[in-house]
């Protein structure tokens, strides 16, 4: 099908329409019972997609390997003609009410045309990620309602992959017909029963998804036998024929299962019969995992697709290993390159697995409006943009390994509004916040939270105009070291603590460690107006020399050294606590702490003061004053 032909297919379906509207309008029986304003909205939303498509189709937005998938689309949704003779026992006022009622659904196309237009025509793999409740069944139900069992399958997260024992092999061309009536017989995997009635629950549960691997099973057992069959054909004609002559999509199952599953063989006897061999013993299938069992109707579905299809998968992952389920999907990729994979999934280790375009739903609104964002390119990896992008919350990037960062733990207790995320250092949280901000589909603004690190004022406000704050001590652990905190969690500990005397060994700690607090000053100092240089963005050899010359000019280091001992000099001589804790970067000074309250770890004192602050909010409010306002509020 060429644009010329797809464009006159739609055409005729705004005619056909226009005409059955007519057609209604006449007859009185027909008016009366259809409410015409209702289908004249239907219709004239209808004729708007289909003015969309035919604009897109000529400015070449939809591929010409999308054309018969839209035409199917088409054909499902829309009436092909309206009936002007009825059989005996056909009601004119019946047909034209199914016919009415279908074009009345069609937000239902007009969602899937949205959908696969965002996502670029399903040229591309694609994984969307969304949270339980985002409308992701709910969407890939709505794509299988919509999909023509000529252009893909849909595999569902729900199902019951129940094992059948057949008493002989299926017939497969039966197989086949059977299979197809029932991918377009299930439309929802929300089942209704009555409490009351157990019986019901078994029948329509078992009924709507237990057949389902009867079915795939079905059609793999009747074609190797089919194969089989041929095979021995061959031979008695005389012909000399080799494995792969006979071999059959099961037997691709096969292989592909025998690879992930360890130590165990799936297999097929003489009798047609699904056997796993494991240690020389020999089971039926039908005592596998169920991990084993998604592996054979995963990769049946699948291997069974016509070519060139679509293949949506709600929650590929579900009942498998993480490593199995990357596997499996690495190879019906690689096995189906003729097709393209769309999955459904909250699974991020699944998602930043696939080589493929990455998007979330971002909200859904009941029945069928689905809100998708794409990734943009960003330095943040794609993983965690995923898991951000999917929060409500305000994100908060800080410093610290994502397991036990006491940054995270102190940050999640203070600021409950946020989403908290560690990135290691502060180079990240600074990069991160200016890349997340940059984004198009963020929900959120992003902050970002760092050490002090002995920077200075100037160098601090210009991290603020980026998102970017600290608080008012040196470093994360100086907020153990506020006096007002330890004097309260003294309190809570129902201790006593002389205040006055573990200052002083603060400050003589403070003294003691002062050259080297020094030497990391001017350390700093250097790394930081060198990453301000214009060293980085020469492009001659003689401009690197002069930058680099203008930035070894413009550090001096006896007067850094002068300069920072002389203000440490003064607090220590001043017996000046609270500014010392907000200069001072050493992370020795809180065991000082937790000497006091009898504690043999520092550990021991940071985790009950995180108790102390999650019970307390004495503790919270201390804290929060040290942090800037931009965060609180």
């Amino acid at each position: 099908m060429n644009s010329i032909d797809l464009q006159s297919f739609l055409s005729q379906h705004c005619d056909i329409m226009r005409s059955f509207y007519s057609e209604c309008e006449k007859d009185h029986n027909v008016s009366i019972e259809i409410d015409l304003k209702l289908l004249e909205e239907a219709i004239s939303r209808a004729n708007n997609l289909i003015e969309e498509i035919i604009d897109d189709v000529e400015r070449s937005i939809v591929p010409e390997t999308f054309y018969e998938h839209l035409q199917h689309d088409i054909e499902h949704s829309l009436p092909n003609k309206f009936p002007t003779e009825f059989r005996p026992r056909e009601s004119k006022l019946l047909s034209y009410k199914t016919i009415a009622e279908q074009i009345m659904n069609i937000k239902e196309l007009c969602e899937a045309y949205a959908f696969y237009k965002k996502l670029g025509f399903a040229q591309r793999n694609t994984v969307l990620v969304g949270a339980n409740g985002c409308g992701k069944t709910s969407l890939a139900n709505l794509l299988k309602r919509k999909l023509d069992v000529r252009d893909g399958i849909v595999i569902p997260a729900q199902k019951l992959l129940i094992l059948p024992k057949f008493s002989n092999t299926p017939n497969l061309a039966s197989a086949k017909t059977h299979f197809e009536q029932y991918q377009n017989d299930i439309l929802t995997d929300k089942v209704t029963f009555d409490a009351k009635q157990m019986d019901d629950f078994e029948y329509t549960l078992t009924k709507k998804y237990g057949s389902e691997m009867v079915k795939v099973l079905g059609i793999l057992l009747g074609e190797r036998q089919v194969m089989i069959n041929k095979g021995a054909a061959k031979v008695k004609e005389g012909y000399n024929i080799v494995f792969d002559d006979i071999k059959s999509t099961l037997d691709d199952v096969m292989v592909i299962w025998n690879g992930l599953i360890e130590h165990r063989q799936l297999d097929c006897d003489e009798n047609n019969s699904l056997k796993i061999k494991y240690e020389g013993n020999s089971y039926d299938a039908h005592e596998m995992s169920d991990g084993e069992r998604v592996i054979i109707y995963h990769t049946g579905r699948v291997l069974l697709a016509p070519k060139n299809s679509l293949i949506i998968v709600d929650e590929p992952e579900i009942h498998l290993h993480k490593t199995i389920a990357n596997k499996l999907w690495d190879d019906l990729e690689a096995r189906r390159k003729d097709c393209t994979f769309i999955y459904f999934t909250h699974d991020l280790d699944f998602a930043s697995s696939r080589i493929a375009q990455k998007g979330w739903i971002k909200e859904f609104q009941y029945p069928n409006n689905w809100h998708i964002e794409l990734l943009e390119e960003n330095v943040i990896p794609e993983e965690l943009q995923l898991k951000l992008v999917g929060s409500r919350k305000k994100i908060l990037f800080c410093e610290g390994d994502t397991q036990n960062s006491i940054d995270r733990f102190v940050f999640e207790i203070l600021f409950p509004d946020y989403t908290i995320q560690p990135v290691e250092s502060c180079k990240t949280v600074i990069a991160y916040t200016k890349a997340f901000n940059k984004l198009g589909n963020a929900p959120a603004k992003a902050y970002g939270l760092i050490d002090r690190d002995f920077r200075s004022e100037e160098q601090l406000k210009k991290l603020e105009s980026e998102s970017v704050y600290s608080y008012s001590v040196a470093e994360i652990e100086n907020l153990f070291l506020i006096e007002d905190f330890i004097v309260k969690f003294a309190q809570y500990k129902h201790e006593t603590i002389d205040i006055d005397n573990l200052k002083s060994k603060v400050i003589q700690a403070a003294n003691d460690n002062m050259e080297l607090q020094l030497a990391a000053y001017i350390a700093s100092a250097i790394n930081y107006t060198f990453a301000e240089s214009h060293i980085k963005r020469a492009d001659t050899k003689a401009k690197v020399a002069e930058n680099y010359a203008a930035f070894t000019k413009s550090i001096n280091i006896e007067n850094l050294y002068t300069d920072q001992k002389q203000k440490i000099e003064k607090i220590i001589y001043d017996k000046d606590y609270d500014n010392l804790i907000k200069i001072i970067n050493h992370k020795g000074l809180v065991s000082l702490v937790a000497q006091e309250f009898r504690y043999t770890k520092q550990k021991d004192y940071i985790e009950k003061a995180l108790s102390f602050l999650k019970e307390e909010d004495t503790g919270r409010v201390i804290l929060k004053a040290y942090f800037p306002q931009e965060l609180i509020s």
